[in-house]
């Protein structure tokens, strides 16, 4: 979502596009999944048709579909569903909904990864082409994690969109255990906007394997209680010549849906029939299975049911029966009950959520032919089951669903208009001299750098950075300190840099760690230590309570800032310019943070900027850095706002902290030769404590870190020739005045 900034400041810019609507303006939504219907396939993702236009009606969005399919050449019956993919039509139109299926490329079995990246093409071709024709959208919503969910995250950031990302079972339970697929959905996670899960327990699973919990919505499927709905089950019985037990078990015909399951538990019900809804690979194979059990004869293949066929067959079984070893939340049992047909299932998934307290459901523990058959027979003998179970689902309509969608999508809508209002533009003074350096320093706590969170820390004791101070004051300089909350309300630390204030040795600023500045509870993973990761209600509470504990520490409001891990986007310097500050110093050049759900300044610019938030103004220096080749200390210009390929180019910002002195001066030459009129050299408070942090594990290491600061200001002013400058220097330095 960065606009300006984007072109001015970070580099890469998203795709020009019309801006988004005004609030209240009617949504505009780009549904893209591959889990859709399609003329071939009908009933491929029917659940994701029915939710689609449960919000549409529900919100008056509107709504267009990319709906991509595999490539293949060949339309034969005879290739299975590879044929029925080449048979997918190029645009249709569904239930009012405009549909394309641009192709992409897949290697079965091996082309998981390559099928991001053919997907990723195919999405943006199809929504820039949408663009070109002159509609425009808000925002995304994604459905299945992987491969659609991390492509359309990757399409959405080069459109500059917001993005929904919703898991529907499998993407969650069985594509996320693989470690690559795995390490792209967390990425994915933490670079879209907010995540749907169809089931709790898919949410459990989410946050197991590390992805953020307030990230995660749980916004369960409904089901169409019109067209799934109870009718004369005798004469459906009678026309399809059914009598005695009926059993349904309905599903794609793989090994996970437990068909096999289903149908060795006839041998514990001799007078049971049972009906397999649904068509795959394993339809010889379970045929065989009937056959060896000596059931043959009493189960009935139906092949791949439309809609209004499946109704008919819901009211003619008696049960269903969901013997699954994996589900997200299984429609098929909602809609069964719709149809008066009660439900036996495993605790699959979110199997046990659609239940509930129903009495027309049992969940069954040991997915054993035996359990089911008892439960079967246990619930087949309660009275008023079909009716229990139509009311159970009337409860389960679609309108809560899309409700959840609504107020989801609509603060994203604000959100990103509010952005869009934000404004930057670069400063380019004609430098008349060499660059002059601005010393700062994140002065924090002491935390465990691993895993930021509210619990064990410590403030260090301020007799450690007094001996840093001196020697800065031995050049004539006036260190920049960031503060944090709990810097700030330590009475040793309050007391040591009043009095630097009151001598005029130093300028002061803050740094929000949102983990350790209140209000506290929740938001504790580490995807939320990015700053511009906090909601913005909670963001701005935490904002307004450090800025009141300067306030009450040096007795004015500050004027500066800079972002906890550098988190900082659009959103912040909003939040930052209406809490009244006038500087960041967040931006980090050359660093690409966002795999683990940060910003992406690989690109930035090393020079100044403005940021215009209505009537209020930020001036934004970057933290100096840029990209080296590997193994050398040549250093590539940020000016040229392009990504380098990380395996080449190691990025390295001007620090005390792991550098070397012959990478601080030509690093020093460079920004020089790119012309930046301002040059900021930082560290922590910490690498001045032994074992504080990971720069610092002992006392040598201190050491050997002021050392090295020494003998780079001693460079800086005396070979380099060029001057320290203190925070109130700035203005002048960026406008060009010296």
């Amino acid at each position: 979502m960065f606009d300006d900034v984007f072109d001015n400041v970070f580099g890469e810019t998203p795709d020009r596009v019309s801006p988004a609507p005004r609030d209240g303006a009617r949504p505009r939504v780009l549904a893209v999944t591959t889990l859709y219907p399609n003329a071939a396939t009908p009933n491929h993702g029917i659940f994701v048709e029915n939710r689609l236009a449960a919000y549409r009606d529900f919100s008056s969005a509107d709504i267009r579909v990319i709906a991509p399919v595999p490539w293949f050449p060949f339309t034969s019956r005879g290739f299975g569903r590879y044929g029925a993919f080449a048979r997918a039509p190029r645009m249709e139109t569904r239930r009012s909904f405009a549909i394309s299926h641009p192709r992409y490329a897949v290697i079965p079995k091996i082309g998981m990864a390559l099928s991001v990246e053919t997907l990723t093409t195919a999405i943006l071709h199809e929504a820039r082409r949408l663009i070109a024709a002159g509609w425009d959208f808000d925002l995304i919503d994604a459905h299945y994690l992987y491969p659609d969910g991390v492509a359309a995250v990757r399409a959405a950031r080069a459109l500059g969109k917001p993005v929904f990302l919703t898991a529907r079972g499998s993407d969650v339970t069985q594509i996320a255990h693989l470690p690559r697929p795995r390490r792209a959905i967390l990425e994915a996670i933490n670079r879209c906007d907010g995540v749907i899960a169809v089931a709790d327990a898919l949410k459990r699973d989410l946050v197991a394997l590390g992805a953020p919990a307030e990230k995660i919505t749980v916004l369960r499927n409904g089901v169409d209680l019109d067209r799934f709905r109870i009718c004369d089950c005798e004469a459906i019985r009678s026309r399809m010549n059914l009598s005695g037990t009926v059993l349904l078990s309905a599903g794609g015909l793989i090994s996970r849906k437990g068909h096999d399951i289903a149908i060795s538990m006839l041998r514990e019900m001799p007078d049971a029939m049972l009906l397999i809804a649904g068509d795959g690979p394993l339809r010889a194979r379970l045929s065989r299975h009937a056959g060896a059990e000596g059931v043959a004869a009493r189960v009935r293949f139906l092949g791949a049911l439309a809609h209004d066929d499946l109704r008919n067959v819901y009211n003619a079984a008696d049960a269903l029966v969901l013997a699954s070893s994996r589900e997200g939340w299984p429609n098929v049992m909602l809609e069964a009950m719709a149809c008066g047909a009660p439900v036996i299932s495993s605790n699959a998934g979110g199997a046990a959520e659609v239940i509930g307290k129903c009495r027309a459901g049992m969940i069954v523990k040991d997915r054993t032919p035996g359990a089911f058959a008892q439960a079967a027979t246990t619930l087949l003998a309660r009275v008023g089951v079909r009716v229990s179970a139509r009311a159970h689902a009337e409860r389960h309509c679609w309108r809560e669903t899309a409700s959840g969608m609504a107020v989801l999508f609509d603060v994203a809508r604000r959100q990103n208009d509010a952005e869009q209002r934000v404004h930057s533009a670069p400063l380019r003074p004609a430098r008349r001299t060499k660059p002059k350096l601005l010393i700062t320093v994140d002065t924090e706590e002491a935390f465990d750098w691993r895993r930021p969170t509210g619990r064990d820390h410590h403030v260090c004791p301020p007799e450690d950075i007094d001996r840093f101070q001196k020697m800065c004051a031995g050049f004539g300089a006036r260190p920049l300190y960031f503060l944090t909350h709990p810097v700030l309300t330590d009475s040793a630390s309050r007391e040591y840099f009043r009095a630097l204030d009151a001598s005029d040795a130093a300028d002061f600023g803050i740094h929000p760690h949102g983990w350790n500045t209140p209000p506290l509870g929740g938001f504790e993973h580490p995807y939320y230590s990015w700053q511009s990761n906090l909601p913005a209600a909670v963001h701005q509470a935490k904002l307004a309570t450090l800025c009141a504990a300067f306030d009450a520490c040096f007795g004015r409001p500050p004027a500066a800032h800079r972002a906890g891990r550098y988190g900082v986007d659009e959103s912040v310097f909003a939040d930052l310019a209406a809490a009244g500050l006038t500087h960041d110093f967040s931006p980090s050049p050359g660093f690409d943070f966002s795999k683990d759900g940060g910003p992406d300044f690989s690109a930035a610019s090393n020079h100044p900027f403005t940021v215009n938030s209505g009537e209020r103004r930020l001036l934004v220096t970057p933290a100096s850095g840029a990209c080296a080749l590997r193994g050398t200390r040549h250093f590539v210009s940020q000016e040229r706002q392009q990504r380098r390929n990380a395996h080449i180019f190691a990025p390295m910002r001007l620090t005390c902290e792991g550098t070397r002195l012959e990478e601080l001066i030509a690093l020093t030459r460079r920004l020089e030769a790119d012309g930046a009129p301002l040059i900021v050299f930082s560290l922590h408070s910490t690498s001045l404590t032994p074992g504080a942090n990971p720069y610092a594990p002992d006392l040598a290491a201190v050491d050997a870190i002021t050392a090295l600061t020494r003998r780079y200001l001693s460079f800086f002013t005396a070979e380099y020739g060029s001057e320290i400058i203190g925070f109130g220097d700035i203005g002048d330095v960026c406008s060009g005045r010296c």
